[in-house]
């Protein structure tokens, strides 16, 4: 893991061009238990969990040694792609920001030159949208994450790379974000010539 690693920061670094540490600590509990202990019940089933220390001193991955291990080694990139662009924006997003956006950008960082095709990375998706995804949490989790990745491949297609990156460091330092910063109409439009 430990070359996935290096060049997944290298990758994330590349893409974000933003001041931070560009170092990672990766933890792969040993025991369920353990897992359960660092990340908590409503996380121990995800592949891979950023986490701050409860002062705010350190910053570390977890990773889910049972999930991550039935991961493809493309697979495998992406999850650290995901969990190290929180890593790497944590301290310029505040807490409230919508976590459409925060993980919209953290899957568009992730799959940024994979090579993977919308439908291939998000294959939950229809253009049947009206509202922001809101269901991180819930049954609707995957496809609420497969969403918000796509407004972030329909903002590419409107702003260009860097400005993707733009309007997240953007809104995800405000306290507040209100929806209408994203074209639902256009994002739907987006999704019907994209994926049909």
């Amino acid at each position: 893991m430990s070359g996935s690693l290096d060049s997944s920061v290298r990758e994330v670094a590349d893409i974000l061009d933003i001041s931070w540490g560009r170092r990672v600590d990766v933890v792969v509990p040993a025991t369920d238990s353990e897992l359960v202990s660092l990340v908590g019940p409503a996380f121990a089933d995800m592949a891979g969990i950023a986490i701050r220390d409860s002062d705010g001193s350190g910053q570390r991955v977890v990773i889910n040694r049972v999930r991550a291990s039935a991961l493809s080694d493309l697979e495998l990139r992406v999850l650290l792609r995901h969990e190290i662009t929180h890593v790497a924006t944590r301290d310029l997003t505040s807490d409230s920001a919508p976590l459409w956006l925060v993980e919209g950008f953290a899957d568009w960082v992730a799959f940024h030159g994979t090579g993977l095709s919308l439908r291939q990375a998000a294959p939950l998706l229809t253009p049947d949208v009206s509202a922001l995804p809101a269901d991180f949490g819930g049954s609707g989790r995957d496809l609420a994450y497969q969403q918000a990745y796509s407004i972030m491949v329909y903002l590419e297609s409107r702003l260009g790379e860097r400005g993707v990156v733009d309007f997240f460091l953007r809104h995800a330092s405000l306290s507040s974000v209100a929806p209408s910063v994203v074209d639902v109409a256009g994002w739907r439009e987006f999704l019907r010539t994209s994926i049909g």
